[in-house]
């Protein structure tokens, strides 16, 4: 898990971008958000990942203040770990590298937006290491 740098505000009041990406499967959610506080992380979370998959044997991510927060370390009770997560780090370089490249075309504000259907390319490309998509690895 990760989020990208402040990305221009979008036509809904986003500036954050967070991806979450399944180290098994390569799977990719992205959830963009007003803020990255404590409580939006957490609850991105939630509604991304926990409604979705249940909760996580364990989470990857680095060390910023709003993953490490009493917050979210509640929310996650035990199941966490502070480690940086290399994959989810270049997720979010390619991520953050084809957003800000439409974003910056003609000052599009619906970025957030494009990221959803940007999640849906990269869940149905063919991974070359693990031999099939992430979707078709979660979803069967």
């Amino acid at each position: 898990m990760d989020h990208t740098p402040s990305l221009p505000r979008s036509d809904k009041g986003n500036t954050d971008l967070l991806v979450f990406e399944d180290f098994f499967s390569g799977y990719v959610i992205a959830k963009a958000s007003v803020s990255r506080t404590a409580q939006a992380v957490a609850e991105s979370y939630e509604e991304c990942v926990f409604h979705r998959f249940g909760a996580s044997e364990v989470i990857r991510h680095d060390c910023e203040p709003g993953f490490m927060s009493d917050f979210f370390r509640a929310f996650t009770k035990s199941w966490i770990s502070f480690n940086a997560n290399g994959s989810a780090e270049r997720m979010v370089q390619t991520t953050t590298r084809a957003l800000k490249m439409y974003a910056q075309d003609l000052d599009q504000r619906d970025w957030n937006e494009y990221a959803k259907r940007l999640t849906f390319e990269i869940n149905t490309a063919r991974d070359r290491i693990r031999g099939e998509t992430p979707l078709y690895i979660v979803h069967g």
